[in-house]
């Protein structure tokens, strides 16, 4: 992996990670499935890019 792209995968966990602590302090939708789609979404792109960065 070049240096380039692993710096673009840290950028976008970090992304995540804001991501979440918005939707913890403005809420996330009301919709329980829409709800746990968009957790699920989030929390398995951060392990993908866990993954990539640990294998490096």
């Amino acid at each position: 992996m070049k240096e380039e792209e692993k710096k673009q995968l840290e950028q976008e966990y970090e992304n995540l990670k804001l991501l979440i602590s918005f939707h913890e302090s403005y809420g996330i939708p009301e919709d329980v499935k829409e709800r746990k789609q968009l957790i699920d979404d989030i929390l398995d792109r951060m392990l993908e890019i866990k993954e990539k960065l640990e294998h490096e």
